[in-house]
């Protein structure tokens, strides 16, 4: 699955509204953001926040059927969510993410999920 990674620097003084915001987009506006992600074909997703220097930036990696689509919509949003989506990540981040190269692909290298206990094999001899 093509994948994108995003980084976004944190308006100065923006860190706890920006960590409100993502709050909100979870827990507040869950179906609208299920839409958003089933629509642009979303199947995995990590949010960090990174300090550096006293600088506060946002990281997102996300799995996508195509990524590039995700910028669009962020770029040109066309449906009211995605509007008010991008509104709020302009506030909270400036013209960082209208900055963005419009696909930037990120390789997983490797990853790791817990097996169930239930499915550990016998060790080998």
């Amino acid at each position: 699955m093509p994948a994108m990674t995003l980084a976004a620097p944190i308006l100065p003084g923006k860190e706890e509204e920006w960590r409100r915001f993502v709050q909100d987009v979870t827990e507040e506006f869950p179906d609208n953001y299920e839409e958003f992600r089933r629509r642009l074909g979303f199947s995995n997703e990590s949010v960090w926040l990174v300090r550096m220097d006293g600088v506060e930036t946002a990281m997102a990696y996300l799995e996508a059927e195509d990524p590039a689509r995700v910028l669009v919509a962020l770029i040109d949003p066309k449906r009211p969510f995605d509007t008010w989506l991008k509104g709020r990540l302009s506030e909270l981040h400036g013209d960082a993410l209208a900055r963005m190269p419009r696909r930037t692909m990120a390789e997983l290298i490797f990853t790791r999920q817990d097996v169930p206990r239930e499915a550990h094999r016998e060790p080998l001899p």
